[in-house]
């Protein structure tokens, strides 16, 4: 019996012991093993994954697309392939669990080919005006509208739909005043306006309302007028000089120029300009006088007396000393009384004064002998103690001189010491003249030459612009206006570098160097790899010099009225460089091209562009060259195809008949779409559309290659990227940024897939 029981334990102990639960081995099914696609699938296919285990998914082909790339037990991989191009393709999906693996094998038929698509802008433009964009224009010189040979206001006021066509959103007007000369830099009443410019009866009061008339209708289309505004100096016209000029030493207007009641006859003071006679107080004389020169000691005097002994001749022969009395006598010999005494009575009649001479052959030397700097006026009968170093004439009366920067048709004005200008006469003059056209409408002002009002004084003439500019913004805010008064400096001295700080005083200053050493030469040597780093640095170097309200405002343009070539920034002051007076198309070979792409650049680049009268239609500069007046700079516009009624008169008929003919016309270029009136049009109006280029910021794109100058323009959530291709060359590129959007495009692209192709100097802007 005990035997039966243990038998009976053991096998119970066998059955026990084989159903104890046993780790089962892992296991992997994929499901289907093949997938096929045809060449433009778009629909992912499904692969089933069977496994009790983790598992994970690759591919070595990155037309592939799997998710998810891994989990844990059974599980779905969704697979999805790019359209493919011209070949059948074979890859390979990889489906491993721990050291199970499975192959799914996967083809994709091939697909249509595809050609570049060429880029076919499509932009929305909805009329509104939200870009700065100004036209420089010359009053004279623009529109006639009376055929008297002279531009005038109902000539602007008529061409304001052309204006507009271009997206011009404000223009600067050529000084408005009375004045002597074509250029009206030489302004001779700032309270009124030239008569010239208006038509049927040329009065000033007729000049004021046309001058109304235009500014109601050009504000009527959203167009604001900016006038050019002379503070450095007037014109010899206006009330204020030919009273000093009449009376110097009690004229009430005395204090307004820079004068000393000393004689410097053309006389250079360093820097820029000259002292000029004015021609008021009693600087000669008419009678018999003694002149005795003294030599025995280190300081030399001559003592000049009134006599009624006999008038001498002069001494022939042997003479050591002269006096020459001026300005046309010959110089009188005088005789040695003692050792070093020298004396000779003269029968004098000049409007001028003296000079002793050590030589009667040369200048010379150190041989001609007058007044130190400043102490000229000699009284009769006290000695005067000569100099040979400065040998200023020595005068008999009181003198005057006043100083001008430019020439003696613009006397310099004087705004006294910097720091208290604003209590100055010709400060408070100058701010009542400006809020009188603020009064009527003006929206902002162009100040001219703002460098030489203190001499070139960076300092001194910040801070006079800077009050200046305050007192004519708290006038423009008294009309009710919520923003601030435009107003632009032409601060043309010593570069950028000096350009910059202007920007302490003023809103904006022309930026010279943009042209010279940024635009120019991108769209020149085919490399625009550097221009919007050169742009940004610019715009950036502004802002930081701008700490007050409102905020910097960089104004770029390509060239003006009175400079532009290269060869004139390099020595601008050097007459016979000041002369060499170019045009953009000028600098940029007449290539029509190259004009093309640099308006282009222009009007997409962050800032405030100004386009030059005539620019748009491809002016150059005379081809004459002898004919170097700055009048041919100074173009009139030929509006229609038989060039007539143009406003030659304006600029002294001084014109270049080769290039102001029908075919650069205004007509003959709105008929050809080709054209680059045409281009800026379109790029004008691109310009007002955009926020992102109107107002927008411009930050440097990562697109590279020496022929690419790339950039976007942010505005709020609008960005735009910007490609120029300044290359004559064509120009293959990956972008990376989407170009389903074109908005613009000078010259020829396409697009295929991320590849942009760009033609030779062509643009294209796309919206992102």
């Amino acid at each position: 019996m005990k035997k039966h029981l243990w038998i009976l334990v053991a096998v119970l102990s066998v059955v026990a012991c084989g159903n104890k639960e046993t780790p089962s081995e892992n296991t992997l099914a994929v499901s289907p093993a093949t997938l096929s696609f045809s060449g433009n699938e778009a629909a992912p296919k499904s692969v089933q994954v069977t496994t009790s285990g983790s598992w994970a998914v690759s591919t070595g082909d990155n037309w592939l697309h799997i998710a998810p790339s891994s989990g844990n037990g059974n599980g779905v991989i969704s697979v999805s392939v790019d359209a493919n191009g011209p070949d059948p393709r074979e890859g390979k999906l990889k489906i491993t669990s721990g050291s199970l693996s499975k192959e799914v094998s996967v083809s994709q038929g091939a697909g249509e080919k595809k050609e570049p698509k060429a880029i076919v802008p499509q932009p929305h433009l909805d009329g509104e005006k939200r870009a700065s964009t100004t036209y420089q224009l010359l009053i004279y010189s623009f529109a006639d509208s009376d055929g008297d040979g002279i531009g005038d206001f109902k000539g602007i006021q008529e061409k304001l739909p052309y204006l507009e066509s271009l997206g011009i959103t404000a223009l600067w007007l050529s000084p408005a005043h009375p004045t002597s000369t074509y250029h009206a830099y030489d302004v001779n009443d700032y309270f009124s306006l030239n008569p010239l410019y208006a038509v049927g009866s040329h009065t000033v009061e007729k000049a004021e309302a046309d001058f109304k008339d235009l500014l109601d209708a050009a504000h009527a289309r959203g167009i604001k007028i900016y006038m050019d505004y002379v503070l450095n100096h007037s014109g010899t016209g206006t009330e204020w000089f030919q009273s000093v000029k009449t009376d110097p030493k009690n004229s009430p207007y005395k204090d307004y120029y820079v004068l000393s009641s000393e004689y410097y006859p053309e006389e250079a003071i360093g820097g820029m300009g000259i002292w000029h006679s004015l021609g008021g107080g009693d600087i000669g004389y008419k009678g018999r006088l003694h002149f005795k020169v003294d030599w025995t000691g280190s300081t030399k005097y001559v003592t000049v007396t009134q006599t009624t002994e006999d008038a001498q001749e002069s001494n022939k022969s042997g003479a050591k000393r002269w006096i020459h009395v001026g300005p046309f006598s010959e110089s009188q010999g005088m005789y040695e009384t003692s050792t070093n005494i020298f004396e000779i009575t003269l029968d004098v009649d000049t409007s001028w004064g003296f000079l002793v001479r050590t030589s009667n052959t040369t200048w010379d030397g150190g041989t001609k002998y007058g007044g130190k700097a400043g102490q000229s006026t000699i009284t009769l009968g006290q000695p005067f103690p000569l100099d040979n170093s400065t040998a200023a004439d020595i005068v008999f009366g009181e003198a005057y001189s006043y100083f001008a920067a430019f020439d003696g048709s613009m006397p310099d004005l004087n705004y006294g010491d910097p720091d208290t200008c604003e209590n100055s006469r010709a400060f408070q003059s100058t701010v009542e003249s400006a809020t009188k056209w603020v009064n009527m409408g003006v929206d902002g002002f162009r100040l001219d030459a703002v460098v030489w009002i203190y001499g070139a004084s960076t300092s001194a003439n910040v801070k006079f612009l800077d009050k200046w500019y305050k007192a004519v913004n708290a006038a423009y805010k008294s009309n009710g206006h919520s923003d601030d008064i435009f107003m632009v400096g032409e601060a043309w001295h010593g570069g950028h570098a000096e350009e910059q700080q202007y920007y302490a005083g003023l809103p904006s200053c022309f930026e010279f160097d943009f042209w010279w050493a940024a635009l120019q030469p991108a769209v020149n040597s085919g490399n625009g790899s550097d221009y919007a780093s050169k742009v940004i640095g610019y715009i950036n170097d502004h802002s930081a010099h701008r700490v007050s309200e409102p905020a910097a405002i960089t104004s770029f343009f390509m060239t003006n009225h009175d400079k532009s070539s290269i060869k004139a920034k390099q020595n601008p002051y050097k007459k016979e460089e000041w002369l060499n007076f170019y045009r953009a198309a000028d600098d940029l070979g007449r290539n029509i091209a190259k004009e093309k792409q640099a308006c282009a650049m222009l009007l997409t680049t962050q800032g405030k562009p100004f386009v030059y009268q005539g620019e748009e239609l491809g002016y150059w500069r005379v081809d004459d060259n002898d004919k170097l007046d700055d009048e041919y700079l100074r173009a009139p516009i030929v509006w229609d195809a038989s060039a007539t009624q143009i406003a030659k008169k304006g600029v002294n008929n001084k014109v270049d008949n080769n290039m102001l003919t029908g075919a650069i016309s205004v007509a003959t270029q709105e008929s050809d779409a080709a054209s680059l009136l045409n281009v800026y049009k379109t790029w004008g109006q691109l310009r007002n559309g955009y926020p992102a280029l109107a107002t927008g910021t411009m930050t440097k794109s990562s697109l590279s290659g020496n022929s690419i100058a790339s950039w976007y323009m942010t505005a709020g959530s609008q960005k735009l990227l910007v490609i120029h291709n300044v290359s004559s060359i064509e120009a293959k590129l990956t972008v990376n940024d989407s170009m389903d959007k074109p908005i613009a495009l000078l010259g020829s692209g396409t697009v295929k897939d991320k590849t942009l192709t760009l033609g030779g100097n062509s643009s294209v802007v796309f919206e992102l």
